[in-house]
């Protein structure tokens, strides 16, 4: 987001005014004399900006007739571009109207406008007091959230003093500045609220521990009477319970056995009466038996009768049929033929004729239905012969499917998809790709090392320039010495002690007084330098003259040595931690890091070479074995992916092979239906051959009987008197068995009437038995009614004792009876004996309680409330102590969480600062404290500390000046507003926000022209971003070079009458 032009209008002095300031890197400078009107251009900027820190009526004119109304307006476009770039349109506009009639209160409208082309605004949205969605508050997060713009939240203005400020503010209100910057505050104020918490928490804790004390006691008293009331209610409830218990167990036993006696006399005044009813009913049946007893005795004497005759009636009828069968043997010997043929017919003459007809035509039909169904058979035969053809394809192709699915299964559960694999082969290309990248650097590293190797091995350190330069004042005979080969580090250096010498140890000395160097090298003149002392070591830096330099060339190697001492007297050129400082700028190593000034250091910079250059090696082996089998991967998954495509597509052809299935499921059921065709029609051939069998067969047995009819017409008359013979056997027959089953029958009822008779008779017997016992039964029924009824006499006055008793303990302890008639009887209930002695026990023990002295029969109610208030107490103390544990637990979180967070940003801070302040030659310190002032609130402070370098004695905070209005203490005011902006620069280098653009107002009123030009130019380089200058000075040419655009704002006060003229463009 950069700003791109400013308008307004109606703001104090200044009639309608529009300033450009188009351009990302284009710096702008607003000149003009104290008091023109130049802040006035930030305060617009904040106002339509929503900053917090503008007054709107500071920006009315003064000039305003008293009714006259004040109306304003101010507009600043951005470009959407840069670092900061958001989703929204190219250009967008900010625009407050600010209307505010005599005598009343100021009323605003905001409105922000988006297009592709100014003041050609596509989307406009107005912002209003209570305007409901779009209101202040609204605009104030639109800025902020979507569009990232907030003068204060971002520090995009810095109004009049703002950048000076830090010079000047006393340390408490710096580091309140430096908090807000960096989100601190919040962590500050969350860390001083848990201190208040945990000492409001301490006093809380204590004073409840106390009343907890005291409520203890109280709580132990009443206690101790509780426990004398409990005791004696425990007495009074178990005795009371206990003689209840017994009485109500005995009123029930006694009840019960009472009712059981009486049940037991019912019951026995039943039984008496049954038995008599059973006495005369066993008499009744008696007499009634011995009746039925007489009438089965005449019954046995007809039934003998009747058996007699029967046996003489079968006497006369075997005569008769023995007659009979003489004259049939007579008649049957002359009708001897015809007699055996008609052992065989079974039918009449008319019968015959009539089936002979009817079975012609049966075997003709017959004989036609069999032709038909070999018909039938045949075609059915083709059918399944076909259905058999087409099963098999069907099998076959299933099998084939099968045997495929499980390989193409097998593949996609190896490989899953060809897309799989396709990534795959992409992640191996991309593999092998960083395996050969890192192959090729290795080798490379390889390859440097082995050179370095070669050239530690022939003691020949020189890089690559320094050969350059070797050779080019070898081909003008010109005699020239590394620096490693006139200077070494003494024995007590170490290691590091060498990176001192980084920037200049690769310089090349060399004879002679003019040259031009033939790379940036250091190239010295040994004729030019001319030591003030003859030198051969330099302690302090651990440098001397190297042992084997030979004697002619020693003088060389002092003036070397002398050389080096001087970058480090702190001069304008200088060597500090390695860095070479001069007037210009500051330098680093000369070459890359590598160890030459020492024996010592050679011999370990060549260990560490053969050692890198055995792991890289190693690393290049592994390099290539990774390659080979990355490559044997990437060709078998290039082989296989035409395979799983394949297989991709057999299994989306599922549906296919599903139809084979049903397919062959409805093949096989029609074949089954046709073989059950063919097993029926066979069936049914079988049947009709059966039945033509059948049929033949009766024709022919019918023809039989009809020839035998033919030879009975012949002797008819003799026929049929033998017949009539045979039918009066049959006859006689007849009645003989007819006889015959009569007697059967008659003995068969006379055995069963005998075994009856006998059955009667040992019933008769029983009944005489059984009258006898119960007239024994029915005196002893008699004599048990009496003894019985005595018992519930005697149990009837008991009873009447037990129940004036209860009456008694119910008038006196009604609750107690309630609660023991309550409770629940036990399953097995002693004997009255034991509740007898029970009964007394009890009876005892209660009536002891009852008459107990000393008892407080308030003591449950002064417990319970007692110890309520003591858990209440207790508890409170307990969540008191929680709270006072989790709230200094919380405390120290917090102040870790705010000395990590403070000390994290105070350090980025103070390297970014002490940075600053070392290229304008001074030392600064950034660091910050937090103590308890004498009310024991915590006061942080931010402290910003200067002094030049080489100056001795402690640094101070910059804002410390002398006491009592005098002088002669403390910074100057060059150095406050260098240290200051400085700091101002650090603060902003550690936000995380990086806008376009920012605002700084009177700048540069406190730097020289050398400083002015560095800050700016640092300020340039470090923010990156648009600088808007406003400065009240005048400035050299080579300031204003630095500025795009430079505006002058005048104002003539006789109008008066502000306006901004003189735009220059670089």
């Amino acid at each position: 987001m950069i700003p791109w032009r400013l308008t307004f209008h109606g703001i104090r002095d200044y009639r309608p005014e529009q300033i450009d300031l188009a351009g990302a890197d284009q710096h702008i400078l607003i000149s003009g004399p104290n008091g023109s009107g130049k802040s006035t251009i930030t305060y617009c900027l904040g106002a339509v900006l929503y900053s917090s820190k503008v007054d709107l009526e500071g920006l009315k004119s003064r000039n305003l007739l008293p009714d006259e109304t004040w109306k304003a307006k101010i507009s600043i476009v951005f470009q959407n571009e840069g670092s900061m770039k958001i989703d929204a349109a190219k250009f967008i506009q900010f625009t407050l109207n600010i209307v505010q009639e005599s005598g009343q209160l100021l009323k605003r409208e905001y409105t922000i406008s988006t297009g592709e082309e100014i003041d050609e605004w596509e989307n406009t949205i107005t912002y209003t007091s209570g305007g409901g969605q779009f209101n202040f508050s609204s605009y104030k997060e639109t800025l902020l959230y979507k569009y990232k713009i907030d003068p204060d939240a971002y520090y995009l203005i810095w109004y009049q003093q703002d950048v000076n400020q830090f010079a000047t503010m006393n340390p408490e209100e710096r580091f309140r500045v430096f908090s807000e910057m960096h989100g601190i505050s919040q962590m500050q104020q969350e860390w001083e609220e848990s201190i208040e918490r945990l000492k409001e928490s301490k006093e809380a804790l204590d004073l409840t521990k106390h009343n907890v004390d005291n409520s203890k006691l109280s709580l132990d008293i009443s206690k101790q009477r509780l426990y004398l009331f409990n005791q004696n209610q425990e007495r009074l409830k178990t005795g009371g319970t206990q003689y209840i218990r017994a009485l109500l167990l005995l009123e029930k036993e006694l009840k019960k056995e009472q009712k059981l006696l009486e049940d037991l006399i019912d019951q026995l005044e039943t039984d008496y009466e049954e038995i008599n009813d059973k006495i005369q009913l066993e008499q009744a049946q008696f007499s009634e038996h011995s009746e039925g007893m007489n009438q089965l005795l005449l019954k046995q004497e007809k039934l003998e009768v009747d058996i007699e005759a029967g046996h003489e009636e079968m006497s006369l009828l075997k005569e008769k049929k023995a007659k009979k069968i003489e004259e049939i043997a007579i008649r049957e010997e002359e009708l001897k033929d015809i007699t055996e043929q008609e052992k065989y017919i079974r039918h009449t003459e008319q019968e015959v004729k009539t089936n002979l007809i009817r079975l012609k035509k049966e075997i003709d039909h017959n004989t036609y239905l069999l032709s038909q169904m070999m018909e039938s058979e045949v075609e059915l035969k083709e059918i399944e012969n076909q259905l058999r053809n087409e099963i098999a394809a069907l099998k076959f192709k299933i099998e084939q499917d099968k045997n495929n699915s499980k390989k193409m299964k097998e593949l996609l559960n190896e490989y899953l998809s060809s897309h799989n694999v396709s990534m795959r082969i992409d992640q191996l290309n991309l593999e092998i790709k960083k395996s050969k990248d890192e192959q090729f650097t290795l080798s490379k590293e390889v390859e440097e090392l082995e050179n370095e190797h070669q050239l530690l091995m022939g003691n020949q350190e020189l890089s690559q320039r320094q050969q350059e330069s070797l050779n080019y004042f070898r081909n003008r005979n010109v005699k020239a010495f590394p620096l490693r080969e006139l200077v070494e580090l003494d024995e007590q250096a170490q290691l590091k002690d060498e990176q001192l010498f980084d920037a200049i140890k690769y310089t090349i000395f060399f004879q002679g007084k003019e040259v031009e160097p033939p790379n940036d090298l250091y190239h010295v003149s040994l004729m030019n330098v001319v030591p003030d002392r003859s030198i051969t070591s330099l302690p302090a830096l651990h440098l001397k003259v190297k042992e084997s330099v030979r004697d002619e060339f020693i003088p060389h190697a002092i003036k070397a040595l002398w050389w080096v001492e001087q970058f480090f007297k702190h001069k304008t050129i200088h060597i500090k931690n390695g860095y070479l400082y001069d007037e210009m700028g500051i330098r680093g190593s000369q070459e890359k890091d590598r160890l030459i000034l020492s024996e010592t250091s050679l011999q370990a910079r060549k260990k560490e070479v053969d050692q890198q250059l055995k792991i890289k090696k190693i690393r290049c082996t592994e390099l290539e074995k990774e390659l080979n089998e990355l490559t044997i991967q990437l060709q078998n998954l290039n082989g296989v992916i035409s395979s799983v495509k394949e297989a991709e597509a057999f299994m989306s052809k599922e549906y296919e092979r599903e139809d084979r299935g049903r397919q062959l499921i409805r093949k096989e059921q029609e074949l089954s239906g046709k073989q059950q065709q063919l097993k029926q029609l066979d069936q049914e051939r079988q049947d009709l051959n059966n039945v033509k069998a059948q049929l033949n067969n009766d024709y022919t047995l019918f023809e039989r009987e009809g020839t035998f009819y033919e030879e009975l017409g012949k002797r008819k008359e003799k026929y049929q008197a033998f017949k009539s013979l045979q039918q009066q056997l049959a006859d006689i027959d007849g009645e003989y068995e007819r006889c015959k089953k009569k007697s059967h029958y008659l003995e068969e009822e006379l055995d069963t009437h005998l075994v009856i008779v006998k059955k009667q008779k040992r019933v008769k017997e029983a009944l005489e038995d059984d009258l006898q016992h119960k007239n024994r039964e029915k005196e002893d029924i008699g004599r048990r009614m009496k003894e019985k009824q005595d018992e519930i006499d005697r149990m009837k006055q008991e009873l009447v004792g037990y129940l004036q008793e209860i009456t008694e303990i119910k008038k006196f302890e009604l609750p107690l009876y309630s609660e023991a008639s309550q409770e629940r009887f036990p399953d097995q209930i002693p004997s009255i004996s034991e509740l007898r002695t029970e009964r007394d026990h009890g009876k005892t023990m209660f009536n002891g309680a009852r008459n107990e002295p000393e008892i407080d029969p308030e003591a449950p109610e002064n417990y319970k409330a007692a110890m309520t208030e003591y858990e209440r107490l207790n508890q409170e103390y307990k969540r008191l102590d929680n709270l006072l544990t989790e709230n200094g637990a919380r405390t120290e979180q917090l102040k870790d969480k705010l000395e990590t967070t403070i000390n994290m940003r105070v350090l980025e801070v103070r390297n970014r600062f002490e940075f600053f302040m070392r290229q304008f030659q001074f030392e600064g310190e950034v660091s910050w404290t937090v103590d308890e002032d004498r009310r024991g609130r915590n006061v942080f402070k931010l402290f910003i500390k200067a002094r030049k370098e080489g100056h001795r004695g402690t640094m101070e905070d910059v804002s410390v000046k002398a006491r009592g209005g005098r002088v002669g203490k403390g910074v100057s005011g060059g150095e406050e507003s260098l240290s200051s902006l400085l700091f101002a620069l650090a603060l902003l280098q550690n936000l995380s926000f990086t806008p376009g653009f920012i605002v700084l107002d009177e700048f540069d009123s406190a730097l020289d022209e050398n400083r002015k030009l560095k800050v700016f130019d640092l300020y340039v380089q470090e923010l990156k971003r648009k600088l808007i200058i406003l400065s009240p000075k005048s400035h050299e040419k080579q300031y204003l070079d630095r500025f795009s655009k430079a505006l002058v704002v005048e104002h003539d006060s006789s109008i008066p009458f502000s306006k901004i003229v003189g735009l220059v463009r670089k």
